[in-house]
């Protein structure tokens, strides 16, 4: 027991460091741009996306979910039986709460879609496909993102039941991260998604 609670502690501190790598704010700083200081100012998938175009949001969309799947394997291979649920936990809170960054991290969505590809694959493609769909029709990324976020834990009542509470909290969580897009929705006031901004601007201003 003893063994288990000092594997899982450093679990926790593995997934959460894990969690600080920020994506965002270091290909944004190739660019030449501070993603904090552009848009929603959210280092996160969405905002890079908006301000640098698909292909630089793409790769913060992987680098955020690969943390994800290493910290809930680590986890797991480490501490099992409750190691990957511990990084799951804590991969999430590092991204949203980063240390190096003065606790000011991105929503969640992109580290726990590969934590939940590495807890259960078919459950987390699932949700994603939805996810996918859902911005396809709606052009909004956070009406995505709560979709899939909410068809998760019911999904996990279908594949795993066992996981379903815990997936029913991280869902929860992921509802927290965005109630201020949840007060623009209600507003009417959420904008659809753009591609490369700030990508634009510079072309415009180059080629004038």
């Amino acid at each position: 027991m003893f063994s288990t609670i000092i594997k899982s502690v450093f679990v926790a501190i593995v997934a959460y460091l894990l969690g600080n790598i920020s994506p965002a704010r270091i290909i944004s700083k190739i660019y030449g741009v501070d993603i904090t200081a552009e848009g929603s100012g959210n280092p996160g998938t969405t905002n890079v996306i908006r301000t640098l175009g698909l292909k630089a949001g793409l790769l913060t969309l992987l680098v955020d979910a690969l943390k994800g799947y290493i910290a809930v394997k680590f986890g797991f291979a480490f501490a099992w039986p409750v190691g990957e649920y511990v990084a799951f936990v804590f991969v999430i809170i590092g991204h949203c709460f980063p240390y190096f960054y003065k606790f000011k991290g991105g929503k969640g969505v992109a580290a726990a879609l590969g934590a939940a590809i590495a807890l259960n694959w078919p459950s987390a493609m699932l949700a994603i496909f939805f996810g996918v769909i859902v911005l396809l029709i709606d052009k909004r990324m956070s009406v995505a993102s709560l979709s899939a976020a909410i068809l998760y834990p019911i999904l996990m009542f279908f594949i795993a039941r066992e996981i379903t509470i815990f997936a029913l909290l991280v869902a929860a969580f992921i509802v927290y991260t965005h109630i201020p897009n949840i007060k623009r929705i209600r507003a009417g006031e959420e904008p659809k998604l753009e591609i490369g901004k700030k990508i634009k601007e510079f072309k415009e201003k180059n080629s004038k």
